[in-house]
């Protein structure tokens, strides 16, 4: 699945909560970033390819995958040499933030594996489309999704270790994620790794929080932002492209997904 390229620069006033910008997949090229004195506010960064990284345990280069939450406080070094690479970030401040990080204990100040980018790319998209789709953007919204991050994020941290997919769920996971655009049936999904659908419906949703039909929908609808960037494809032929050939279906998914029409998307959160 092609990466989404979105930047966003627009704060909010909220106190207990304020987004100052982001990005999704922003690309870089060679070379390192250094703030030694940081920039003052939190930076959630998620780095999509291997990457050096220097955090409170030391400089090291880190897998794909990891995730940092810089505070206001800490100095940002990162990057690579060895070629391009890719991020996806945001800054934010308010009094709530470490509040909510120390209740979900959530490590600061030092990188570790997220493992699933879907956790913060929803976020992002979610937090774009709201800032984006309005020309006041409802403050608590905004400070609801950051909230909700969150809980998912300590979440698949504390549990990822106690909980480690079957590696036939996983394989399962990575074909739909490939084949996203056909007909998937559950009876077929199940079939492929040998268990019954309620089997397959209960584990998909125990390990990865989303039930299997939901999960093809969140990366169908992904993509569609995507391709919904380039402005010389029609609307009808992306959703069929995403395996949607009906358009008013499609259109209908995908206003509950960022709650903005795709027609509405195109003009107002890719410009």
């Amino acid at each position: 699945m092609k990466p989404l390229k979105l930047h966003v620069v627009r704060e909010t006033a909220g106190k207990s909560f304020r987004l100052h910008r982001l990005g999704l997949h922003e690309g870089m090229r060679p070379g390192f970033v250094d703030r030694p004195e940081g920039t003052g506010d939190y930076l959630f960064m998620l780095f999509h390819h291997k990457t050096r990284i220097r955090d409170k345990l030391g400089e090291f280069e880190r897998p794909a995958g990891s995730l940092v939450i810089w505070t206001p406080r800490d100095g940002h070094y990162y990057g690579s040499r060895s070629g391009p690479w890719d991020h996806s970030w945001f800054h934010c401040a308010g009094r709530d933030i470490p509040r909510m990080l120390r209740a979900a204990r959530i490590p600061v100040g030092q990188a570790f594996s997220l493992g699933d980018p879907l956790i913060l790319e929803n976020f992002l998209l979610e937090t774009a489309a709201e800032l984006n789709g309005w020309r006041r953007p409802d403050e608590t919204v905004l400070r609801n999704l950051f909230e909700n991050f969150i809980r998912r994020l300590a979440r698949y941290v504390f549990h990822k270790t106690e909980q480690l997919a079957p590696t036939e769920l996983l394989a399962l996971r990575a074909y739909v994620e490939e084949r996203f655009a056909e007909k998937l049936r559950l009876s077929d999904l199940a079939r492929r790794v040998g268990w019954s659908v309620p089997h397959l419906c209960t584990e998909f949703k125990r390990f990865f929080g989303l039930p299997v039909v939901q999960y093809l929908m969140q990366v169908r609808m992904n993509q569609a932002a995507y391709l919904l960037r380039d402005h010389n494809r029609l609307i009808g032929d992306i959703a069929a492209m995403i395996g949607y050939p009906d358009l008013y279906t499609f259109s209908k998914m995908f206003k509950r997904s960022f709650g903005l029409s795709p027609r509405h998307f195109r003009r107002l959160v890719i410009r």
